[in-house]
């Protein structure tokens, strides 16, 4: 199967300089959650039609196709934007020679869920229609078209602005989430035609076409109200995230997390987070995170890209840990910033503390042993060391380049070594 993404709306409503389909989601853009789905059902052959701010669209599949080559999408340009059912024709050469079915997704619906999709297709194949369109049934269908039934045999989708009053009171939306069979398509879309009220080319108006000659044609309600979202303002991008942040936090907490204040937590896709560990008020926890088990995260605590958290530690208020690897039962309860750093099991890291990992021009990193304990206030300028059992005295700034040895305690600034009592 191949699938077709089309991105090449310009996203008026957004006001922004930036292609839509690029903006985030819980740290993700649009694009990458379509993508992200469409690689889990398994589909390897995309396209991605583009219109405006084509460039930013086209660098960022090359950026995600760097770090994933398996995952290489080709772009085709829609140079004038005329409708759907136009961004379709004008890919005719991605899709046109194959024998395979062409799945087409919008690209600014980032909320439809692996599950739905997979359901959708197993109906399809199972149906063998010409054509599935993914519906839903919502409350208040404004904006979308319709699916129309009679007898509950689907035979057309109608637009909102060429509906009747009759038609609009239907509560069946299409998502905009079709699987065509190749020759059925290439021949509705020869019939295309733009008499409506935009002087488009709806894709919608592909399904009365194959109605018409006889082909079989499907519509399943499979997905839920939130999922059916498309995003065309900077209100449904906040909307988008509340749907996504629930998500993540219903499925942490039935794997064992507990939440105490679920509506004030917020955590990306990706993140990985062991049972019974708990996540209080206003914390925000990036993909990619790894939080082990009986651990205590927050509140006001950020965790970024690239961290690893082991069991048993303590990440307290206003603490935020970026690209580092804590061990088990390392505590930072307070005020401190951890950057590119390796930390050792049972060492405590005081309030206050600062890996200063940052020289204007490289990242450098922070390495501390295990049962350390950095006082208060202290200063690490990376690139440092701190070995096992080693203290720092309140206020220390341990200089660049610098060793502390196993169980030195070294206090000032710069920090220097406590010379140690000798025994009378």
């Amino acid at each position: 199967m191949r699938a077709l993404i089309l991105a090449a709306g310009k996203g008026t409503r957004m006001r922004s300089e930036k292609a839509k389909v690029l903006h985030e989601v819980m740290g993700r853009p649009m694009l990458a959650c379509v993508l992200d789905v469409l690689k889990a059902v398994g589909v390897r052959k995309t396209a991605v039609v583009a219109g405006a701010h084509a460039n930013q669209v086209r660098e960022f599949l090359m950026r995600r196709s760097f770090k994933n080559k398996s995952q290489r999408s080709e772009v085709i340009l829609q140079k004038v934007q005329r409708g759907t059912g136009h961004a379709v024709m004008t890919a005719k050469n991605f899709f046109s020679a194959s024998s395979e079915d062409l799945l087409i997704w919008p690209g600014d619906m980032p909320l439809l869920k692996t599950g739905t999709i997979r359901a959708f297709l197993k109906q399809h194949q199972a149906s063998g229609s010409a054509v599935s369109v993914l519906s839903a049934v919502v409350e208040n269908p404004k904006g979308y078209g319709r699916i129309l039934r009679e007898e509950q045999r689907f035979f057309a989708i109608r637009e909102e602005l060429d509906a009747s009053e009759t038609e609009k009171r239907v509560c069946e939306i299409n998502t905009g989430i079709y699987l065509f069979k190749i020759k059925p398509l290439k021949q509705a879309l020869s019939k295309l035609k733009s008499a409506n009220a935009k002087n488009e080319f709806y894709l919608t108006d592909t399904i009365e076409i194959l109605a018409s000659a006889g082909e079989s044609i499907q519509a399943f309600p499979l997905a839920a109200a939130g999922e059916a979202e498309g995003i065309n303002s900077r209100a449904q991008l906040a909307g988008a995230m509340k749907i996504m942040n629930q998500n993540e936090i219903m499925k942490h907490m039935d794997r064992g997390v507990t939440l105490v204040d679920p509506a004030q937590t917020y955590i990306e896709p990706g993140a990985k987070i062991g049972p019974d560990t708990v996540i209080y008020p206003w914390c925000y926890l990036e993909s990619g995170i790894e939080i082990g088990k009986n651990c205590r995260i927050g509140p006001f605590a950020k965790i970024r890209k690239g961290s690893r958290i082991g069991d048993g530690s303590v990440i307290g208020s206003f603490v935020e840990v970026n690209r580092s690897r804590l061990g088990a039962k390392v505590s930072a309860k307070h005020l401190a910033y951890i950057g590119d750093a390796v930390i050792g099991p049972e060492t405590n890291i005081g309030a206050g503390t600062i890996t200063a990992n940052f020289d204007g021009k490289k990242k450098h990193q922070t390495y501390i042993g295990k049962q350390v304990l950095i006082g208060s206030n202290t200063v690490l300028i990376a690139p440092v060391t701190i070995e096992d059992g080693a203290r720092t005295g309140a206020g220390a700034v341990v200089t660049s380049g610098s060793r502390v040895t196993k169980g030195m305690t070294v206090v000032g600034v710069p920090a220097k070594e406590i010379p140690r009592k000798s025994k009378s």
